[in-house]
């Protein structure tokens, strides 16, 4: 926010200038440069700042990816590892569908989406503090793929439901609802 403010206070700035600069000077030339200076920061400096923002909106959403691919280095969590990024992976690939439903089912693909990143950080912090002298069994490490597993079972069975109930209104059969309501707690009770 600090950065937006001074941007936007210099771009104030430059503008009050080119405008002196038009009436002040003998010729228009070195108001309409200043001007264009000022448009083309005022854009360029904008830009800029909403595009960062974005990125490091991404990178805070990308970091539970990046700390569990960096902290398996020995090779010995290698099939858990790919397990819960391919649960993440899957359950990010319906973002696109659930952004055409209700505000209440994009709430929930939200956590559900931070239920599969807190598993990768709690794995990640497994895997740092993991004794690779003795080498216990992972029980916990196994225990959230299968969490992760269960997690994505049922959310996939909710999108499918989702998607025949929308593709499907003429021949909505009640069954279906209690399907997706019962999804949906059970959903709820995973988190």
């Amino acid at each position: 926010m600090r950065r937006f403010l001074a941007v936007n206070c210099i771009s104030l700035i430059m503008f009050v200038l080119s405008v002196v600069l038009l009436f002040v000077s003998d010729g228009l030339l070195p108001g309409i440069v200043f001007s264009s200076l000022w448009l083309v920061y005022t854009i360029a400096a904008n830009g800029y700042l909403l595009t960062q923002r974005k990125r490091e909106e991404k990178k805070e959403l990308d970091a539970p990816l990046e700390r569990l691919k960096k902290c398996e280095r020995k090779g010995c969590f290698s099939t858990e590892v790919h397990m819960l990024l391919q649960q993440y992976y899957s359950i990010e690939s319906r973002g696109e569908f659930i952004k055409t439903t209700t505000d209440s089912m994009q709430d929930l693909y939200e956590r559900i989406l931070e239920q599969a990143r807190s598993n990768m950080d709690s794995a990640a912090a497994y895997i740092e503090s993991y004794d690779y002298y003795t080498k216990p069994e992972p029980v916990y490490l196994r225990n959230l793929c299968r969490q992760g597993d269960q997690l994505v079972q049922k959310f996939n069975r909710l999108v499918e439901r989702l998607v025949d109930i929308d593709t499907n209104p003429t021949s909505l059969d009640m069954d279906y609802v209690d399907d997706v309501v019962k999804c949906m707690q059970e959903m709820q009770t995973l988190q």
